[in-house]
């Protein structure tokens, strides 16, 4: 039966591995209006889970998060090379996890480039990658 979440353990090791994986900033949360002009930086962002099979014994989730990106690149190339760099990371290292064990490797559900233009007539380029992960919960 599930008894907890495994939400905060995700978003906890997913922030460190970034932050210690590479050197672009690392956010929980959208950030504030000064750190927002330090581009790139990245954005953990929503969750989307679920208890994938729970008996008495065992209980797995399946978590999904979305994770983005934000670069003031002249071209796509930039912001396409930290996706690279963060997909090598999450899908190379395992999350060590407190209160579950991660099954597997992280899988990239999906992964998009795309250029913003703002009202000011500047732009910036935005990358979403989405990451899944399946975890056994801890039952002690």
């Amino acid at each position: 039966m599930i008894s907890r979440i495994p939400f905060n353990q995700v978003q906890q090791n997913v922030y460190t591995l970034l932050s210690t994986g590479q050197t672009i900033p690392v956010y929980d949360s959208v950030p504030t209006e000064s750190e927002t002009d330090v581009m790139p930086y990245i954005v953990l962002g929503e969750f989307h889970g679920s208890p994938v099979d729970e008996n008495k014994t065992t209980v797995y989730h399946t978590v999904s998060q979305q994770i983005h990106v934000w670069t003031r690149g002249r071209a796509k190339k930039e912001v396409n090379e930290i996706l690279d760099d963060m997909v090598y990371l999450l899908t190379k290292y395992s999350l060590p996890l407190t209160g579950y064990t991660q099954i597997g490797t992280a899988v990239i559900a999906q992964y998009m480039a795309y250029q913003e233009l703002y009202a000011d007539n500047n732009s910036a380029y935005h990358g979403v990658l989405t990451v899944e992960w399946v975890l056994q919960q801890d039952m002690n």
